[in-house]
């Protein structure tokens, strides 16, 4: 509705006529200015995406992969309106990398590859050291086929910390995968020669 116009609301047996004589739009959430206090204490909008936060990490290790996701979306759009603008502090960079790479996990497990792969790129892309979106890019990779790719972040896994068995797990199968695949290159191309 616009300032001044009319509306009649027509219910079962009643009607109830609206006028609007003013109305003031609402401060866009990035335009708004949080107090430090609010912060520390969870108050707020980043109270409620660290909240929302906790909750999606609980319902994960729950497994119930698609409330997790759910949650996690939704604190992300939380972390998008409540954090400002670029560039974000470290603290709400790292948080927002965290709801980044804990989406791309609930999408691996939901058989959506490609979306966790660019869910955890973005986690990277906000803090370059979180394992967890590593794993899971290389994880999300290797289901696409790319096995290279998938092959050399599990390497830089293993480098950042040499003893992470999941890594060594993953690495192994992807080099039986990518072995299984250059010998059915091969073989295709020994049948064309032939």
């Amino acid at each position: 509705m616009a300032r001044g116009e009319r509306a009649w609301l027509r219910m079962r047996g009643a009607a109830l006529g609206v006028w609007l004589s003013a109305f003031t739009p609402p401060t866009p959430p990035w335009e708004e200015e949080e107090e430090e206090e609010e912060e520390e204490e969870g108050a707020g909008r980043w109270g409620a995406v660290l909240a929302t936060h906790a909750q999606a990490e609980a319902l994960l290790r729950a497994e119930l992969t698609e409330a997790a996701a759910r949650a996690f979306r939704q604190a992300l759009r939380g972390a998008v309106c409540s954090a400002g603008r670029p560039p974000l502090g470290e603290r709400r960079a790292r948080v927002k990398a965290e709801l980044h790479a804990g989406l791309a996990q609930c999408q691996l497990r939901l058989g959506l590859p490609a979306h966790a792969h660019a869910n955890a790129r973005k986690a990277l892309a906000l803090n370059p050291a979180l394992l967890p979106a590593k794993l899971c890019r290389a994880r999300a990779a290797a289901a696409m086929g790319e096995l290279d790719e998938a092959a050399q972040e599990l390497r830089e896994v293993l480098r950042m910390r040499p003893g992470h068995q999941q890594a060594r797990e993953e690495l192994q199968r992807v080099r039986e995968q990518s072995r299984a695949r250059d010998q059915r290159l091969a073989k295709r191309l020994g049948r064309l020669f032939a």
